[in-house]
């Protein structure tokens, strides 16, 4: 009995992570939108690498360790 506490436990807190990474990927995301949609609209307005790579690598270093997770949920 105790055990499937823990385990349920366990899940509750791997779907709170998972929602949490999600969520930071899709508003990370939304940035990088308007940040272009503004480089686009406004004449002077010029994003640099500076700006775009890190925001790119966090986004991406959030969905890999979603993917990561899956996959760990998978095997």
């Amino acid at each position: 009995m105790g055990d499937e506490r823990g385990d349920d436990a366990d899940q509750r807190r791997a779907d709170v992570y998972s929602s949490a990474r999600i969520g930071a990927a899709a508003a990370l995301t939304i940035v990088l939108v308007v940040l272009l949609v503004l480089d686009v609209a406004v004449p002077d307005y010029d994003i640099s690498a500076g700006i775009l790579l890190p925001l790119l690598g966090a986004i991406l270093a959030l969905l890999g360790l979603e993917a990561s997770a899956l996959w760990k949920g998978v095997k």
